[in-house]
């Protein structure tokens, strides 16, 4: 082969190189665009045990956290991957399944089904 048809050979490669890659980065510009996953858990907060160290601030990878006088959880931008309960030292983070109404929070698993004071079984 000449120096000009292996020239013309390499370019001929290198465009199709470049429409693979650009190929890549469409798709890949794709996943990036994508709402993240929506989680069946969300983190909860028990203000009772929280000492506001910040340590689960810093634990969570999309910044729902934020600490005033006790943790406080943003539910629309936590994505429920418990990384903050693993890191909080007095177990005052716990995770709950989303289906739960916000509107009676839940203090424990052991009293999950159990009614809180004042409120009805049937509600």
């Amino acid at each position: 082969m000449s120096r000009e048809e292996d020239l013309h050979e390499l370019r001929a490669r290198a465009r199709t190189i470049q429409a693979r890659l650009d190929r890549l980065e469409m798709q890949i510009g794709g996943f990036q665009q994508e709402a993240p996953a929506i989680s069946q858990w969300k983190v909860f907060v028990d203000a009772e045990k929280c000492v506001a160290c910040g340590i689960c601030q810093e634990a969570c990878p999309v910044g729902a956290i934020k600490i005033e006088e006790c943790a406080r959880v943003d539910t629309q931008r936590c994505m429920g991957c418990g990384r903050c309960v693993g890191e909080c030292p007095k177990g005052a983070l716990f995770l709950r399944p989303t289906h739960f109404s916000a509107r009676y929070p839940i203090r424990s698993w052991r009293n999950a089904n159990r009614p809180q004071r004042g409120m009805n079984r049937a509600m």
